[in-house]
């Protein structure tokens, strides 16, 4: 077994896997770390920024935005990336509907539970967005939402697979119910997800098995290196000739020496 005994299995690891094995290869197997991009950083940061207004009851957008755009810096980011307005005009968003939900119980709730009621050897670890009595709300950040002329949200762009995925995750985990919302600088909508179909959680679960399954039959981590080939094509990988792709190639080019 490659997998380091402490591996927890994550809706993001899982993600990752199925959008693109090499990128999870690079990260699990080879510890590849690298610094978020400006994207990640939004996300972070306007949940942060809603937290925090809502927590301390500070809702002037003034006073949002300047801790918003403080933590965007703290966190790698830069006045002069594109998110940086964006990540404050989101968290105002993000905290317009988030106090229309009720109490908050919990922010960025940490659980790990057993693996093996779902047939696997590792734990499974999850960590949700804001948590309220009945229900979870996961909130992404995001540049736009794509819309059609009538208005709603294009059905082939939201809700994303992947947050699917993971709701449905996070849903079995929690006993709760899930929903969505996202927000860019100038649009917001919340997705409910009872009237989806749950076979995303199935999808998961198969992903994290896969994992299991080829990492134990596997001798070293090149012959797994060895079973795809690398495609650098998946946003994941981020744009232009960054230090993550270069460090993909010097592995993959001396695996197959």
């Amino acid at each position: 077994m490659l997998l380091d005994k402490d591996y927890r299995h994550s809706a993001s690891k899982g993600n990752s896997f199925i959008d693109s094995p090499p990128h999870w290869i690079v990260h699990q197997l080879y510890a590849f770390e690298g610094k978020p991009n400006a994207r990640m950083i939004m996300g972070t940061a306007a949940e942060a920024g809603a937290m925090n207004a809502i927590k301390n009851e500070q809702y002037e957008e003034d006073d949002i935005h300047k801790f918003t755009q403080k933590t965007f810096i703290e966190l790698g980011g830069t006045e002069e990336d594109d998110e940086y307005e964006m990540t404050a005009k989101i968290a105002v968003r993000f905290k317009d509907t988030l106090i229309g939900f009720g109490d908050i119980v919990s922010y960025q709730k940490e659980l790990q539970v057993s693996g093996e009621p779902y047939g696997l050897k590792h734990d499974i670890k999850c960590v949700t967005d804001f948590e309220f009595k009945d229900f979870i709300v996961d909130t992404k950040a995001t540049a736009y939402l794509k819309r059609l002329k009538s208005g709603q949200l294009d059905k082939n762009w939201y809700p994303k697979q992947s947050d699917l995925r993971q709701q449905f995750l996070y849903k079995d985990i929690y006993k709760k119910p899930t929903m969505l919302l996202y927000c860019s600088h100038s649009d917001t909508e919340t997705v409910e997800l009872e009237h989806l179909e749950d076979d995303q959680l199935a999808m998961m679960i198969q992903t994290f098995k896969t994992i299991e399954f080829i990492t134990s039959i596997a001798k070293t981590k090149e012959d797994i290196v060895r079973m795809y080939p690398l495609t650098l094509d998946n946003f994941r990988w981020g744009k232009g000739d960054t230090e993550l792709k270069q460090f993909a190639k010097d592995i993959w080019q001396k695996a197959w020496k």
